[in-house]
């Protein structure tokens, strides 16, 4: 059962971080900053240190290539100047807060700040969907120097997995760039998100955990 549940942290590892980011300036955003233990955000350089082996995934690169990587950056386009001033934003996009919390990581509209760990500029990372780290990268790097502890950690504990309304905080109709026709149900009916399909279009398994399943 273990093997299972690991298969699915690695195919869900960093699930949001590789979807599409469009422009997104909407209602508030919860992430998950008290359901992980009282966890706290760490960033994702430190993601990095586990989740950036071809080996098992390279998770942290591939999100490097993805627009979630880029979310803040896409704050600074003309495109996003011209839905700001259509929305009636007075200040530069990447600076104002209705964009802010749907563009950088543990965002918070009330401070007008992200998490101390969080830098603005790496965008929509892995804690957005998953939830602050930090007790989940203390049991990875207790596992790493102390691997005769791997049958007394379990690596989910303290890990949130996404469900179809963590995206939805974010992807949804108050978008200014949503689209009500962008994925296509088995019934026809066409739908502006569908959870199943984006979680397969972004799924960045681990290759030994496919293997060990296949033994």
């Amino acid at each position: 059962m273990k093997k299972y549940r690991l298969k699915w942290f690695a195919t869900m590892t960093g699930l949001f971080a590789l979807l599409a980011v469009p422009v997104l300036m909407v209602g508030n955003v919860t992430y998950a900053a008290d359901t992980n233990g009282g966890a706290h955000y760490a960033g994702v350089s430190q993601c990095k240190v586990c989740h950036n082996k071809p080996s098992t995934g390279a998770q942290y690169t591939k999100w490097t290539q993805m627009k979630h990587a880029k979310a803040y950056e896409t704050l600074k386009t003309d495109k996003a100047k011209a839905i700001a001033e259509k929305r009636g934003i007075k200040v530069a996009p990447n600076e104002a807060p209705e964009c802010l919390k749907c563009h950088v990581t543990g965002y918070d509209v009330k401070t007008k700040s992200a998490p101390d760990n969080i830098k603005i500029e790496d965008g929509i990372q892995c804690e957005t969907c998953h939830g602050p780290a930090s007790n989940h990268i203390k049991d990875g790097k207790t596992l790493m120097f102390q691997p005769n502890k791997a049958g007394s950690i379990d690596l989910l504990a303290h890990l949130q997995l996404p469900t179809a309304d963590t995206c939805k905080q974010c992807h949804n109709p108050e978008s200014p760039t949503w689209n009500p026709e962008q994925f296509t149900t088995k019934d026809g009916k066409k739908v502006g998100f569908d959870f199943d399909q984006a979680k397969k279009i972004i799924a960045h398994p681990d290759p030994k955990l496919d293997a060990q399943k296949k033994k």
